[in-house]
């Protein structure tokens, strides 16, 4: 890991949604939005979004965005279930920061 960006902090929001059928207002999905506060890094390519069901549970990210995105919406969340969400920014070679505060969210 380089070392610019192992001070890469992210301030991370969660904003939780919930979708409904178009037959009635029963919940069909619910979904998170995350945004957080752009890297500066001269070198940055973009973000990875990390998801668990468990604190620092974190496998493979859900997704991988292009550096000028700072928000992305995770869909199909369940009904009873705490999710943790974190992001990490990575460079031109591959180069991951630290994972960033994490936050949490339980879908009732």
């Amino acid at each position: 890991m380089t070392g610019y960006f192992r001070w890469f902090l992210v301030c991370l929001f969660l904003l939780v949604t919930m979708a409904c059928s178009s037959t009635g207002p029963t919940p069909t999905s619910e979904t998170a939005t995350l945004t957080w506060d752009a890297n500066s890094e001269q070198d940055l390519q973009g973000y990875k979004i990390y998801l668990a069901t468990t604190s620092g549970g974190y496998g493979a990210p859900i997704a991988t965005l292009p550096m000028d995105v700072t928000s992305y919406t995770v869909t199909g969340l369940e009904t009873g279930t705490t999710y943790f969400f974190a992001i990490t920014a990575y460079n031109s070679s591959g180069a991951e920061s630290s994972f960033s505060n994490e936050v949490s969210k339980t879908i009732l």
